[in-house]
């Protein structure tokens, strides 16, 4: 079965958990965690060796993305902090708070649109420990 098959199911199978849910009328507001969607798969999906390696391999690639954009926010940071914007339209303590927001924003964007190849390479290495290699 191929991964995106695997995937779909799953989806499938949380958009209709969430279905009987809400028919239920336990339809509460929640935290939505990633753990919701695991928790909405069938016993067979979750034995499928297939499927898991895919649900792993998605959440590694997720964690090297998000260390990647950690990593540019960071490097970004030094950039923006001699910026000063002149009145009417910036300065004050409000800025100040919304542009370090900005920065992790824009180190978030640049990850997730190919980044400098960081999360490629954390990926491997976090792949390759989970082999023990």
């Amino acid at each position: 079965m191929s991964d995106l098959s695997i995937m779909s199911q799953a989806q499938m199978a949380l958009q209709q958990a969430q279905s009987q849910q809400a028919m239920a009328g336990l339809d509460q507001p929640k935290k939505q965690d990633a753990d919701s969607f695991a928790k909405a798969l069938s016993s067979q999906q979750m034995k499928d060796p297939s499927f898991m390696e895919a649900h792993q391999r998605r959440k590694i690639r997720e964690t090297a993305v998000d260390f990647e954009a950690q990593f540019l926010s960071q490097m970004l940071q030094p950039m923006f902090e001699g910026l000063n914007a002149t009145e009417p339209f910036g300065g004050g303590h409000a800025e100040k708070m919304w542009q370090g927001m900005l920065v992790n924003e824009y180190g978030s964007s640049l990850a997730k649109s190919g980044g400098i190849g960081l999360a490629d390479e954390v990926e491997r290495q976090l792949l390759r420990a989970q082999e023990g290699l």
